[in-house]
Formats: C-alpha cells, structure tokens, sequence
C-alpha cells in the first residue's frame, strides 16, 4: 500500500509539474477575422508555443507500414483482427498508446517487412544480437523458454500544414515521433543473406548481391544474382553469384573487378585456392607479372594435370586476364580476373552495435515507404508458439491541444482543394438500393429511410475509386440545387447498432461539407493520469476474477479509473448495451464498425508511455495481483523484467528532445497516416517500381543506342538520372494541377507515359525525326512541319513525347514560353517534360466523337475506364506496345483493389 501511496504522490507531482511547464508557455495569438480570399493582410492564426526547428523538412509523404492500399476507413476496421492490442485499450482492458498488426491483421505468418509511415529522420533503434527469452511457468508444469523481440526504431518527424498563397505568415507545425516495436535480430540477417537491410545502418566495406539482382542463375530462372564477366566490357560470363554473396570491388564504372575471389566456383577447391592448368604458349603477357589468354578461335582449355591429355575441367574466353605459376608448356592457374556490374551489388549495412539502445549524433533521413526492419519473435506466457508482432506506436511532445487550434483556423483559410473527407453526419438518410436505379431512377427518397447513428469522414479516395455505377451525379434542377449519389456498403450503421450494409447516401453540393484534414475534425483530446493499478483493479473488479473480498478492496481504485474522462468517453463508443462495463469483445466489435472505429482512433490521449520502465510503478501491482515475497507470482517476476528490458525512454529520451517523465500526446497512428493520404491511390516510387518491375535509377537513357545513351547524359545533365522521389513529387503535382485525379485517369497516365518513355528512361525521342520533315510525312505540312529540320527540331519531347511544331506553339501559350524557338527545353527540364504531357492528355488527345472527347482523354476514361485500348489509340494514334500498357494500368488496378 505505501508503494501505490507513493506513486499516487510522484503522479500527482508529474501532473502538476507539467501543467506548469505548459501554462508557462506563451498563449496562442488570438485569430482576427479576415477574409479567406486574402488570408495575407492582417490574418493571425493560432500558432503553438514555439519550440526548436527541426532538424527535417515537413513531411510530404505517407505509407502504411505493410503497404496496404485499401481505402482508410478499411484500414482501421482491419485492425479489429488483431489477436491484442487495441488502440487505446488492449485486450486486457488496460491503457494501450499503440496498435498492433499481427497474423490477424494480415492473414500470414510470413516473415513482414515494415516500412515507414512517413518522410523523417531516425533517431534512435535497438538490435538485439539474438533475440531475448523469458522463463515462463505454464500451469501443465516444467518452464517456458519465450522469446520476445526487443528490437525497436524510433523516427521523428514533423508536420506542417500547406503554405497559403500570398499569405507570409508560417503555418502551424507538429513535431511527432513514430515507434516501431519487437523487430528481428541480428542473427536472423546474418542467416538470410538476401533479407534487405535498413537504409539507416551504416555501411560497411563489405557488398552483396542484391535480392533485385537482374541476372538469372542458368538452369535456375528462379534464383536471382549477378553475372561474373571475363572482361570489364563486351565480356562473357564465367560465373554466377546467388543473392546474398559477398564481395570487396575494386576499380570505378559499370563492371567492376572481384578481388575477394580468385577466379569461377567451378574451378575453386574447397580453400578457395584454384586448381587447374593452361597451355603457357597460347598466353601473352600483360603487365605486373599477368598474363591474358591470346587464342584465335576457340576458348583456352583448362586441364587437371599439366599434360594436353589431361581432363578437361574448364575453358577460359580469349582476353581474359590471369596470372600463374610454375614453368614448362603448362602453368598453374593462380587467379583469373573477373567483374561484375556494380548496379548488381549492394552496400553491406550492420548495426553499431547490438543489444544496446542506439541514438544517432546524427540523425538518418528516411523517406516514407522506406524498409525499417522486418518483424521478430514474440511469445506471451499463455501461448504455445512465439509469433510476429508489430507495436506501431505515434505520439508528440508538443502542445497538441495548441496546434490543433491553430491548424483549425488555419484551415479554415486553405483552398477547397485541401477538402478531402466528406463528413456524413449523424443522422444522414441511407435509401436501400433497388434494381435499374440511375440517373433517371433515382433511390427513394422519405421519411421511413434509416439513419446513421453517427458521424463518419468519408474519403475523397474511397468515392473517386467507386464504379460509374455507384455514383450518379445529379445536375442542378429548377431548386437551383445539385445532389451526388453515392452507393455504400457497410459504412454506415444504425441506433440499434446494425450495419446498413447497401445503400444510397445523398450529397447536396456546397451543403453536405467537405472537411480538410488540417481541420482535425472528430479529434478529441484526453488526458489519462491513471496508475496502473488503477486500470487492473477496475479490469479484475468488472470482470469478477476476483473474488467478493478482493473486489471490496478494490472498488474505490476500480470506480475512479472508471470515472474517468478517458473511460467516459470509452464507455460512450463501446459499451453497447449500456451495462457500465467494457469487454475484449464489444471493443472489437466497436472496431468492426467504422464510424465507432474512426472515433476511437480520433481520441489523441496524453499518457505516459508505456517505454518508461519505472520498477516502483509497476511493483505496486504486486498487491493487486496477490505477488508476495513468500507466495511469488513467477510469472509476474518474468513479465515485469521483460518489461524493463523492452524499455528504451530513459536512455533515448532526453538526447531528441522527449519530455523525460515520459507523458506525451498519442495519436492513432494509422487514423493519422490515412487522415493525410488524401488520395488513397497516390502514385508512389514504391508502386511504379512493384507493378512495372523497374529498379536502380531512372533516366539514365537507357533503351536507345549506346550513343544515344552517352549522348543523353551529357546532353541533358539536368534529367540524367533525375531523383525519382522528386520524379514522383512532380507528377502528382502536376496530376492536381491539370485535373487528373481519379485512380482510373492516373493508372491509365502512368501504364501510358511509363511505355512512350521507354520505361522512364528519356525525356526525347530515340529516332533522328527526320521522318516528320515535309515529304517524309504527309502530315508534316498540315502539322506546321513546314521545313526541313522541322522533324529532327520538333521531335517527340516529354513523357508522352510531344510532336509537331503547332503543337509546341500552342503548348508555348498555354506556358507563356516561347518554346518554339528553344523546343529542348521541354526535354532538358522535367517541370515541363511531365507537365507538357499533362497538358496534352488534357488538351490534344485523340478526338472521338461517340464519347465527345475533345481532346481530353479523361473523358474517354470516365465513359469506359478499363478501355486501355481505346486510351493507348488517343495517345500513340495506334496499338504500338498495347500489350506493356495494358499489363501496367492491370496491375495498378490489382493494387488498389479496382479490379
């Protein structure tokens, strides 16, 4: 008891010390109005108090942390599948600030890669050399060897809403941290060369093979690796290394000379020395005591003794370079140089060190998508076999009650652009959907409809990526009002609780409001001061595990945890038949739900984190539990050094800037994540390079000649190799820019631009043009192609390569750029080789009069949106490379689920 009485104090003082912290802090300027139309004279939002910059950019980016590309609201129900670990209570019953994916959650067993949820910076991260085990007491007796995976990364990142133009003032700003918990240890990589390592090791001299490795092994195709060549250019292959081999190089450019080896597999004995001899008299000498193999026609044999009428044992091509031993008519191999492409290997990346907490002077930047690890062992007390797990954890350290104030008046100034969730309130009418129901059949209408029980932010993704279908648009009639109609399955449900699995839901334009994600709509914040054992003697009360005497005992900590705000707000959300109490089952059945899901992943939570180990906390459970000195729960003793041993906020806290009491703000992480990827359907580097198959860098020129190749590097240094993050950030901006923003449109664009580029190799044709001159085209005259030279000046430029001269002089109007004159610029710049390519998907494709396109090839994909045929003939005027175009939009549309 005088332990709980401490804590209660210690808790007490931690409360008070950090409201003061808090109020001390400068009040948020008051906002004035100001008209939305001119944000930047006199507007002063709501800015938090002002702590240091980060050290990163705003993120742009988001992921999911296993890719998944269903819609938001799915993601979140989704989450109801996991075995434990809810967010904000776990299946116990007890405060949880985290959630966790595990075989529920995605259906496998399969060893997971985990990436990242968002652009930031890698802080601290923990490997365990070999993953820790803790004694268990199963009650069947004997002991209980369970591994729980210790490994975690911590990423800071920060979050800024969008700069209003013409406005100077600075936008709000979050710094929030992302936790990834229970990854694999060091000896599961070294036991599996070919597993991926994390971008943030520090590197080491030592390279692999690739797991992406473009070679096959012959006979094999299957087994990915690397081509060993005898020369460094127009070489012949000798060799294969696996996946995984490793390697130390020497030399620069594209093959690169293998100095770990001395020479094939086939003719190396077990101690790696080579065995073999070669006819001295067809070698010339070379330089440094080697020698290269001079034949005239056939390859040099190698023997197994040194006599012509030896065995045969291998063959060396004409020019490869050895060195060897010995004298007479034949010499003892020795080495045998071979190389290797250098886009083939991969830098060998090793944590600092192991077991110990890591965190970096220096912080690594990571790209959102990027790999963070990949998912260890973990088994509980009562389980027969460990399982992988992913604690997914978000929380800030900022004043998040401050900056949701001030992103909420910052919001009310953006662009209605920024608008992407359609808020269906409480109460929104759902008519049931009948046979032949369109836009001359609309759904009934009336009174006796049912209706949601509760609010639900619906994305602008989810209902771009309905079938034309389940939409119908209404035009503006004689009320001078236009509606929307949008065909839901299982979104919506009603009082008594049931899904309204299949109905029709009505938006009025410009009533029925759209929402921006700056405005943080639905978002509640809750303050949870509660001790442990408070939290266990409600959960062993409600439950009656206890018996009478031990629940009397308990009841006044059980009824003040249950009093509280967080647990209100609980009991509002889950408790479905109003009895004061929660179970596992009602809160998984409140996830099944998404609206009752949603709410609950809008309760940001200030709690301490469940990282800051405190032995003096959760020794004060003991009494609960019924521990002892003389009657031990051995059990309990196991869990609570697990406990300790997971722990990392004291070693890592202070040196990145985290309260060291360890209260923070925590958020849902992955509300968060779809909260902001507003267009669920993003094209993304990840995706391109999964559904199309393409590695290493882009625009390198490759495709074309090897002139041409040389040509396009020193030609346009400002797209060789253009960043292919940057490369996507372009494109989706210009995808806002120019209107093509429904999944359909962009997967069509992208499975388009990714074949007229030759796999986003080049911004310009690989052809001279000069077939576009007047007399070699019959359309050149007619195309403005006017003189000769026309053709080679006007070639086809950007993505979807432009051509003909009338075509430049109005893309050069639409720009204000006089790129008739100068038309390279379109492919020496790739703002313009993208947006060029936009602008004519928009303005200058195929015109079809069946679906009135004119010009706008958009319209050809809202009328048919799966006809690649009919987009490919819009765009190349024919069917040239259908069957690569068709393959590409199949595959997007098999990633987001459209088809």
């Amino acid at each position: 008891m005088l332990g709980y009485i401490f804590e209660v104090i210690k808790d007490e003082i931690s409360y008070r010390r950090e409201r003061a912290r808090r109020a001390a802090l400068p009040p948020p300027a008051p906002e004035t109005k100001s008209s939305p139309a001119t944000p930047s004279l006199g507007m002063r939002i709501l800015s938090p108090p002002p702590r240091p910059a980060p050290s990163m950019p705003p993120l742009k980016n988001w992921s999911h942390p296993f890719g998944d590309r269903g819609n938001p609201l799915q993601q979140l129900t989704q989450l109801a599948n996991a075995q434990a670990g809810y967010y904000p209570l776990g299946r116990n019953g007890m405060w949880h600030g985290g959630v966790h994916f595990d075989s529920g959650t995605t259906g496998s067993d399969a060893l997971f890669q985990v990436h990242c949820l968002a652009d930031g910076e890698v802080m601290a991260y923990r490997v365990p050399e070999h993953t820790p085990l803790s004694t268990f007491y199963p009650e069947a007796g004997g002991t209980l060897e369970a591994p729980f995976a210790s490994g975690f990364v911590l990423v800071r990142h920060h979050l800024q809403a969008p700069k209003m133009d013409g406005s100077g003032d600075e936008p709000p700003g979050l710094t929030f941290f992302s936790l990834y918990m229970h990854l694999e240890d060091w000896a599961r990589y070294q036991a599996d060369p070919a597993l991926a390592r994390p971008g943030f090791w520090p590197p080491a001299p030592v390279l692999r093979v690739k797991p992406d490795a473009p070679d096959r092994m012959p006979g094999h195709p299957e087994q990915r690796g690397a081509n060993v060549w005898h020369k460094d250019h127009q070489g012949q292959v000798i060799d294969f290394l696996p996946v995984g081999t490793e390697v130390t190089i020497s030399g620069t450019g594209n093959f690169r000379k293998l100095e770990n080896s001395r020479g094939p597999a086939t003719l190396r004995n077990e101690d790696d020395a080579l065995r073999g001899y070669v006819s001295f008299s067809h070698l010339a000498p070379n330089h440094a005591g080697s020698y290269r193999v001079n034949v005239i026609n056939d390859p040099l044999v190698v023997r197994a003794e040194p006599d012509r009428h030896s065995a045969k044992i291998g063959e060396l091509p004409k020019g490869t370079e050895v060195t060897i031993s010995g004298e007479g008519d034949f010499r003892k191999l020795e080495s045998i140089a071979q190389y290797v492409q250098f886009k083939s290997l991969q830098s060998e990346r090793k944590p600092q060190v192991f077991d110990d907490v890591v965190v970096l002077d220096q912080p690594v930047p990571i790209n959102a998508g990027e790999l963070i690890g990949h998912l260890g062992r973990y088994q509980e007390c009562d389980e027969t076999a460990p399982k992988q797990k992913l604690h997914l954890e978000v929380f800030s350290d900022d004043d998040v009650q401050a900056f949701f104030a001030a992103s909420r008046a910052w919001a009310q100034h953006l662009p209605d652009k920024h608008k992407t969730w359609l808020k269906l309130a409480k109460g929104t009418t759902v008519a049931a959907h009948q046979d032949r129901i369109s836009a001359s059949l609309l759904p009934i209408w009336s009174s006796d409809n049912p209706r949601s029980d509760a609010d639900l932010l619906v994305p602008k993704s989810l209902l771009d990526g309905l079938p034309p279908e389940r939409k119908i648009q209404v035009p503006t009639g004689a009320s001078g009002k236009t509606y929307n109609w949008y065909r839901l399955e299982g979104l919506l449900h009603d009082a008594a609780g049931n899904l309204l699995d299949d109905g029709w839901v009505r938006e009025e334009v410009g009533v029925t409001p759209w929402i921006s994600p700056w405005s943080w709509e639905g978002h509640d914040v809750l303050y949870n001061y509660a001790l442990p054992q408070l939290s266990l003697s409600y959960l062993l009360s409600v439950t009656g595990m206890l018996g009478e005497e031990s629940q009397d005992r308990l009841r006044d900590r059980a009824e003040k945890w249950d009093k509280g705000r967080m647990q209100t707000r609980l009991y509002e959300i889950i408790d479905r038949d109003r009895n004061g109490k929660m179970t596992a089952d009602e809160l998984q059945a409140a996830l099944r739900m998404p609206a009752k899901a949603q709410a609950l992943a809008q309760l940001v939570i200030f709690s301490e984190s469940e990282w800051n180990y405190q032995q003096s906390k959760w020794d004060a459970l003991d009494e609960v539990l019924g521990h002892t000195n003389s009657a031990p729960i051995l059990n309990w003793v196991a869990e609570k050094q697990r406990m300790k041993q997971l722990s990392w906020w004291g070693e890592v806290a202070g040196k990145v800037g985290l309260s060291k009491e360890g209260m923070v703000f925590h958020f849902h992480p992955v509300r968060l994540v779809g909260g902001f990827l507003s267009n669920n359907y993003k094209i993304t580097v990840s995706l391109i390079e999964k559904v199309t198959g393409k590695t290493g860098a882009w625009f390198t020129g490759k495709g074309g000649s090897r002139r041409f190749t040389k040509e396009f590097q020193e030609n346009y240094p400002n797209v060789y190799g253009f960043d292919k993050h940057k490369f996507i950030d372009l494109l989706n901006d210009a995808f806002e820019r120019h209107g093509i923003v429904t999944p359909y449109q962009q997967a069509h664009f992208v499975a388009q631009c990714f074949h007229e580029s030759a796999h986003f190799e080049t911004t310009i044709e690989f052809a001279t043009g000069d077939g576009y001159d007047p007399g070699a085209h019959t359309s050149a005259i007619a195309n403005g192609n006017t003189e000769v030279g026309d053709g080679q000046k006007y070639k086809g430029k950007g993505l979807i390569q432009l051509t003909w001269k009338n075509n430049y002089k109005a893309y050069s109007e639409f720009k204000s750029i006089d790129l008739v004159s100068s038309p390279n610029l379109i492919a020496e710049n790739m703002h313009l080789a993208i947006d060029v390519s936009c602008w004519f998907w928009r303005k200058k494709g195929a015109v079809y009069k069946k679906h009135e396109a004119k010009g706008d090839i958009n319209i050809l994909i809202d009328k048919e949106p799966f006809n690649v045929s009919l987009v490919t003939l819009a765009v190349n005027g024919g069917s040239n490379g259908l069957g690569e175009r068709t393959d590409i939009f199949n595959a997007l549309m098999k990633e987001w689920g459209l088809k």
